[in-house]
């Protein structure tokens, strides 16, 4: 599969490729071209006439193009996600799902443009400069940023590039996107979509290749007037110093280590249930997956002996028949109790990651008590005991991979500081019948997002969505367009004199 730079597809100028291959089978499926510095550069330098096009463009005609897409989206969809779990290694549940997202966000992002009309000031409010300003109009207005480079992960690429895209472009934007380098080839096939329904192909962008180095030329470009990505913190922290250097804004969606805090009145048959199924979701790589597993001690054995339960009925592998199995998931109302097998991870680098940390945690003391093995990319569902809050695992230590470290505490209060001792804010949740002792809770974690008898596996598409301290920076979500855009005030002096 080719790149995407103004309007063609294209290799890279020195004919570099990248093998995409089924991380669960070891099947491969494509090759993508490793960008040169050059590629990046010119993709940068073509979209400042694709954002003077774009940006041009009256919001309705965009609007347009945007529903000529989801058109074109609805149409190729049954093309689209057999991609991406080959490519992913995973259910094509999770492409049903991110595809069901997609069309929402696209177009919830126009709607929301529309309501980006401008502001007029309050005249003479305050004497200004000349003493006199009863007699000025000001006029807020909203204008396009420019060239939004936009950094996509591995674990939901067409979701999180719909998130990042969508609220550029409707915003008036040229986007430049780099896609992840295990599984880009679902993306590339939709941002082809968008050409297809008429975004010029200078304004929409696709270069591929090793984020190390495709991503670091593409934040340093001066020519790239904001970022969005969502990835590590190590890589977040590396952007907004890159960008501080030129004041550019940047929208970082980082890590995680999210607490699952389970009081000792809380249902404990159904919150096993819960966390087992949050954990091993998409293979346990989703950023606001529960990391740490925080029950009150007077359950916790019970938690641990029905957590286990569950975890021994979860089935690893990956169905060679996709298509068949994406039938069944057509319908997103139908998933609620479907048997899903627990795909690999990523890569075989990730999970000998996970197994690294996991052999990690039990030298520091912690038991193994189910799962610990891994086979290829596959990492078993794991669950540990005799975790300790001072334990990495228990603080900055996020593990992308489906392992329940448990924690054991004894009063509410020990909880939120157990919940707090990490340098990670994304998301979190508690457990418990007594909604006031929820609340209070959920007031006193430090996370972006708090979920009160519900797992931290929740993401709205109108919640302003992002973490405190180092899981980021900016919001995502319909009502933080302004990420997108900057404010502009126009002064008619004496105008109403």
């Amino acid at each position: 599969m080719k790149m995407l730079i103004g309007g063609k597809k294209v290799d890279s100028r020195d004919g570099k490729t990248i093998d995409v291959i089924n991380p669960a089978t070891g099947e491969f499926i494509d090759t993508v071209p490793m960008a040169t510095e050059e590629d990046v550069k010119e993709a940068v330098r073509l979209s400042k006439d694709g954002f003077r096009e774009w940006s041009a463009m009256p919001l309705l005609r965009r609007e347009g193009i945007i529903k000529k897409f989801l058109v074109l989206l609805e149409e190729n969809k049954k093309r689209l996600m057999p991609i991406l779990a080959r490519e992913s290694g995973k259910s094509p549940l999770v492409g049903v799902f991110e595809i069901s997202q997609t069309a929402g966000l696209f177009s919830g992002y126009i709607e929301t443009a529309k309501r980006y009309d401008g502001k007029i000031l309050v005249p003479g409010t305050e004497l200004g400069h000349d003493g006199h300003t009863e007699g000025d109009l000001l006029l807020v207005v909203y204008e396009p940023i420019g060239t939004v480079a936009a950094i996509v992960p591995f674990n939901a690429p067409l979701l999180l590039f719909s998130y990042k895209v969508a609220p550029a472009l409707a915003a008036g934007n040229s986007v430049v996107v780099k896609p992840p380098t295990d599984n880009p080839l679902a993306l590339i096939k939709m941002a082809e979509l968008l050409w297809e329904a008429g975004v010029p192909g200078n304004t929409l962008q696709v270069v591929t290749g090793k984020g190390s180095q495709v991503g670091n030329w593409l934040v340093s470009n001066p020519g790239v007037d904001a970022v969005t990505m969502t990835g590590s913190t190590e890589v977040g922290v590396g952007i907004a110093t890159t960008l501080a250097k030129r004041l550019a804004p940047c929208c970082l969606e980082l890590g995680g280590n999210d607490p699952f805090i389970v009081l000792d009145d809380a249902d404990i048959d159904i919150v096993a249930d819960q966390a087992c199924g949050a954990r091993t979701g998409n293979s346990g790589q989703v950023c606001i997956a529960p990391k740490r597993f925080l029950i009150q001690n007077s359950v916790k054995e019970e938690f641990t002996r029905k957590l286990i339960e569950n975890v021994k009925k979860v089935k690893m592998g990956f169905d060679p028949d996709v298509e068949g199995e994406m039938e069944r998931f057509m319908d997103m109302t139908n998933v609620t109790n479907a048997k899903v097998m627990m795909g690999s991870l990523i890569n075989e680098e990730a999970a000998k990651t996970v197994e690294e940390q996991v052999n990690h945690t039990i030298k520091q003391g912690a038991k193994l008590e189910i799962g610990g093995k891994r086979n290829g990319a596959f990492y078993e569902p794991t669950v540990l005991t005799g975790v300790m809050k001072d334990m990495d695992i228990a603080r900055d230590m996020e593990i992308f991979g489906p392992v329940f470290p448990i924690i054991g505490f004894d009063t509410v209060q020990e909880a939120i500081e157990i919940a707090n001792s990490s340098q990670f804010g994304l998301s979190g949740n508690v457990m418990t019948n007594d909604w006031k002792k929820g609340m209070m809770v959920a007031r006193a974690v430090q996370s972006g997002v708090v979920v009160v008898n519900g797992s931290s596996m929740y993401r709205n598409q109108m919640q302003p969505f992002g973490g405190y301290k180092m899981s980021g920076m900016g919001r995502e979500g319909f009502v933080t367009l302004g990420e997108m855009v900057q404010e502009k005030t126009i002064v008619f002096k004496n105008f109403l004199d």
